[in-house]
């Protein structure tokens, strides 16, 4: 049973026990400065023991430059203290015998403005403005659990203003920064996080790509930032670590986003990676079935990896061993990306490879805050309430990281 998702298969340099990658998940639990916890090291060491075959860890901020940290209490990969609390995470995953890559981001126009620099505004392709707001700590419940007191305010965008050409290639430079302390930390590898909202969605995606310059203007234009990112960090860690790509159509201010073009455009973006420095794509979506697209039902995920030849990891509304064989079965990807049963259900692979009927535990945002760990690697007392202000007007001075 499930043979398929539960087969070997290699990813890049990297050999994987089977199918079932842990998608990256934002929590926001990390020290105010980025600091990773020994909680985080729990976290991810649970899911390790729980039977997948490569993790993905949370969006990883890589410098403190141009807008580049996201959320509050967002983890980094910016300092020295940043990479020995990684350093935990990636020894404690591997004592498990699973693979870890590191999710480098950064957040462009959607920053949280309370994590911008005093007169700093944030950066995106072009001159435009995020019509949505910060997310996760927009309802009383939210902040209930997270041991903040109600209410909040919703805390919306600023205008952002489009990089210079020598900005985009510091940003690239500071990805690969990043990526070589992520391989110090003892990481095998990176994500490149090119979707859901984030700097360089807002390049790929035509609706917020205005340029006309050679970042802008076409597919192949549109993805060049990305292609130049995945470069830097190449020859920042080598050839034998692993460099994903993650795309998607729609954002954290846009959930029910669609490229204008559809599949069409899906398919010049597969085209103007195939040379590129990643591994393999991940593409990530709600239902990784679903493309948007009026005029055609090919699964997105099936014609980035037929026009790019590239493996994908396929994420989005797998809840369940026969949703990952599908993915296989169909021929639309190499590798599952898991989420949301994970942080209630750490066991999930081998709940699923066991083939005996189970009533899964509707996903709740109290397990992103508060979910399973590894108890012999922590035993956290209490749960960590995080310092946030509430004043949307607050912005960071230089030094914050210590």
């Amino acid at each position: 049973m499930l043979e398929r998702t539960f087969s070997e298969c290699r990813l890049g340099p990297l050999a994987l026990k089977n199918r079932i990658s842990m998608a990256p998940l934002t929590r926001q639990n990390a020290e105010p400065d980025g600091t990773p916890t020994d909680e985080m090291a729990a976290y991810y060491a649970r899911r390790a023991r729980g039977g997948v075959g490569l993790i993905i860890t949370e969006g990883t901020f890589q410098n403190d430059e141009l807008g580049c940290v996201g959320y509050l209490s967002q983890p980094g990969i910016a300092t020295a203290r940043h990479v020995a609390g990684w350093r935990k995470v990636a020894e404690a995953v591997h004592a498990l015998g699973v693979p870890i890559i590191m999710q480098l981001m950064h957040a462009g126009r959607v920053a949280d403005p309370r994590c911008l620099h005093e007169g700093e505004a944030p950066v995106s392709a072009s001159d435009t403005q995020s019509p949505g707001w910060v997310l996760y700590t927009d309802t009383d419940k939210e902040m209930h659990d997270r041991g903040l007191a109600p209410p909040w305010p919703k805390v919306t965008f600023p205008r952002a203003r489009a990089l210079t050409v020598a900005e985009i290639h510091r940003i690239a430079d500071g990805f690969a920064e990043g990526a070589a302390r992520a391989v110090e930390a003892g990481f095998d590898g990176v994500e490149i996080h090119g979707a859901n909202g984030y700097l360089l969605w807002q390049f790929i995606n035509p609706r917020t790509n205005l340029r006309s310059d050679e970042f802008g203007g076409s597919a192949e234009n549109n993805v060049r930032f990305a292609r130049l990112v995945c470069q830097r960090v190449r020859e920042a860690i080598g050839p034998d670590r692993l460099i994903t790509l993650r795309l998607s159509q729609d954002g954290v201010d846009d959930f029910t986003g669609a490229w204008p073009g559809g599949v069409a455009y899906a398919r010049q973006i597969g085209a103007a990676l195939a040379d590129c420095a990643a591994d393999a794509l991940h593409w990530a979506s709600f239902d990784w079935a679903d493309n948007r697209d009026p005029d055609s039902d090919l699964p997105m995920p099936k014609v980035l990896a037929e026009a790019s030849g590239k493996p994908v990891i396929v994420n989005g509304g797998i809840t369940d061993g026969a949703d990952a064989e599908r993915v296989f079965e169909t021929g639309s990807g190499d590798v599952v990306a898991v989420g949301r049963p994970l942080f209630a259900h750490p066991d999930w692979p081998h709940i699923i490879r066991s083939g005996m009927a189970y009533d899964w535990i509707p996903f709740d945002r109290r397990y992103v805050i508060q979910p399973p760990v590894d108890l012999s690697i922590c035993y956290p007392q209490d749960r960590r309430v995080p310092d946030w202000d509430p004043d949307v007007t607050r912005r960071r001075r230089p030094g914050w990281m210590g």
